[in-house]
């Protein structure tokens, strides 16, 4: 598992927006398969953080919309107002994935109890366009996981002229999504879900930046 200060380098890499090759970033991650429908791997963000699917822009939410000139060209006028979230990474752990499809099975070992404290081992899959990663950890450490209505991922925005780019974690209920910026804060310990040092944080962080294209 990376270290904190290799989290905070990506951030700070990723951060510059110019850097990354927006189309090609939604394009690849429309292939995780995770979310169904291609253009729900982009969605466009509206002043007070909601945010619409491009078909919903369009006048019909419901319709599926290729990832073509039209879409990007609504992606691309976004981006100049509030912005737009790509979504990348995914905690499930109500899926089962045999472990010979994973890429990597990682068991946390830097725990603060006793050994006879710990009865019940957790499992979850981490998915990105790129892998699939097995994590493990004991409920009684209390690291926070991700709901199943979230997912981690971009929020691109210009900012004084400047493209930004912030790792987020969206929330969706009822077809309604908020967002919470990952703070990359010391104030946050490893039990928090939107820590930095939560391992399954680290670990999208980590595989999510092997998925965004850069230019």
């Amino acid at each position: 598992m990376i270290s904190d200060q290799e989290v905070l380098e990506i951030a700070r890499k990723i951060e510059d927006a110019n850097n990354i090759d927006i189309k090609k970033t939604i394009e690849k991650a429309a292939t995780a398969g995770y979310l169904g429908e291609e253009h729900f791997y982009c969605t466009v963000i509206e002043d007070g953080g909601l945010t619409h699917t491009v078909p919903e822009i369009l006048g019909d939410r419901y319709k599926s919309q290729p990832l073509d000139n039209l879409y990007f060209d609504i992606i691309s006028k976004s981006l100049d107002l509030d912005g737009i979230y790509i979504s990348l990474g995914y905690c499930a752990s109500n899926l089962i994935i045999p472990e010979e499809e994973c890429s990597e099975i990682i068991e946390y070992d830097d725990y603060d109890l006793d050994e006879d404290e710990y009865e019940y081992l957790v499992e979850y899959n981490l998915i990105t366009a790129d892998s699939v990663k097995k994590f493990r950890v004991y409920a009684e450490e209390g690291i926070a996981s991700h709901e199943r209505t979230e997912d981690v991922g971009l929020i691109i925005n210009i900012i004084e002229k400047e493209y930004k780019a912030y790792f987020a974690l969206r929330s969706t209920d009822q077809c309604m999504s908020s967002f919470r910026v990952l703070p990359f804060s010391t104030k946050y310990q490893k039990e928090h879900p939107l820590s930095f040092k939560n391992p399954i944080n680290k670990i999208l962080i980590e595989m999510i930046n092997e998925t965004i294209v850069l230019n």
